[in-house]
């Protein structure tokens, strides 16, 4: 359960630092799953380091070769739990994803359509300043300062104030899709991600959310088996025996979420 503090500090500064969140076996497990799924996935082309934007391997874990990444994302309810607090409501999961980001990463948000959600990350290794850990612009997500930092990236400025927030394994991030951060100095840094959007309100807002969705399908372009490593298929057969991702997915089809193209195993 998030303390009053964390609520306000997510609310305040649009991040938030949750230590020990995942624990030290959960944490154990999940990173195997990722770093054996990615190596797997990326076989042929595992070692290459394709520097472009926010660079490196990405790859859905929502199949029956990543069991823990899937039961991470309703069924055990430590983050979908946490989602709905922080947003103050029933939540929609995105695809969780196993990622070995290869470089640094600009600064940036997570949405540009005008949805209201909250992405955690859970990096596997100590990150600080120095090696990669994400840097947040605290307050950026609040609409006014949004408007500033977006004119200001335009102008290609470098000179962000920003918080360095240092993690370790099992430490996991929450932060607002609207709020700017970055990534410097690091190199091949293994991470586990997961967004959770607020059930939109009104048909103008879930008309952004299937839009947003959809665009978390495109997997083709990676060049791994999708069939392998689909988006919802596997994660969908599994639903009876999983009371809440029964009850979770039922809501995501309700929203139209499972009739986008490319949501049983990618586009």
């Amino acid at each position: 359960m998030l303390t009053a503090q964390q609520l306000d500090h997510f609310a305040t500064f649009g991040f938030v630092v949750l230590s020990g969140m995942l624990g030290g076996r959960r944490t154990a497990a999940l990173r195997a799953e990722v770093d054996t799924a990615i190596r797997d996935a990326y076989a042929t082309t595992y070692h290459e380091r394709v520097i472009d934007g926010i660079s490196g391997h990405y790859l859905p874990m929502t199949s029956r070769l990543t069991p823990i990444s899937a039961g991470l994302v309703c069924d055990d309810p430590v983050l979908i739990d946490t989602a709905e607090a922080l947003l103050g409501g029933p939540v929609l999961p995105s695809l969780p994803e196993g990622v070995l980001y290869f470089a640094e990463a600009g600064w940036h948000n997570d949405d540009g359509i005008g949805v209201t959600g909250v992405k955690f990350a859970a990096y596997f290794d100590h990150l600080d300043a120095v090696n990669g850990a994400l840097r947040f612009v605290p307050c950026s997500q609040h609409p006014r300062a949004q408007a500033l930092a977006v004119a200001y990236q335009r102008s290609r400025y470098h000179d962000w104030p920003a918080v360095t927030a240092a993690t370790g394994p099992g430490d996991v991030i929450a932060f607002d899709l609207h709020t700017f951060h970055a990534s410097f100095g690091g190199r091949d840094r293994l991470a586990w991600t997961i967004e959770y959007l607020a059930d939109p309100p009104d048909e103008a807002a879930r008309v952004r959310m299937l839009r947003w969705m959809e665009d978390g399908f495109e997997q083709g372009f990676r060049g791994f088996d999708r069939d392998r490593y689909p988006a919802w298929r596997d994660w969908t057969a599994g639903a009876p025996a999983h009371p809440r991702r029964t009850a979770t997915l039922e809501r995501l089809r309700q929203a139209g979420v499972m009739d986008l193209p490319g949501a049983d195993i990618g586009w």
